[in-house]
């Protein structure tokens, strides 16, 4: 965790699965320790794809698809397996590049396979049974 966190910058903004939006370095590292020492601390973590975009000079995006296990603790039953996607914004500082934006959604796998619209101007899918 303490390497993961090493790559964000001081004034990082971190929006989580359930929504949580936590603002600078120590706050993020706060989060992330009493998550994975509670509720996430017998998960499995693992990063499907990964896609990188330039947007700026110094500055990029990159999308990951990530898979969480459930936990194992009785204790949170409620931890359930998820695939989500998540979204970075780094920055180029002194030479490093360092994460100053992450969220992170829970894919739904009922919509995974629409990413392209396939339906009209009006924004919303045609009327079907999923």
């Amino acid at each position: 965790m303490q390497a993961m966190h090493d790559l964000d910058a001081e004034d990082v903004e971190w929006i989580n699965v359930v929504g949580h939006h936590w603002r600078g370095k120590a706050t993020v590292y706060k989060g992330h320790v009493a998550i994975h020492k509670g509720m996430f601390a017998t998960t499995s973590a693992s990063v499907d794809t990964v896609m990188i975009r330039s947007i700026a000079p110094d500055v990029a995006v990159a999308v990951a698809t990530l898979h969480f296990g459930a936990s194992l603790d009785p204790r949170y039953p409620w931890v359930a397996a998820a695939k989500t996607r998540a979204s970075f914004t780094m920055v180029k500082r002194e030479g490093v590049w360092k994460i100053v934006h992450f969220q992170n959604t829970v894919i739904d796998p009922k919509a995974e396979n629409d990413d392209v619209p396939a339906y009209d101007a009006t924004g919303f899918p045609p009327p079907r049974d999923r």
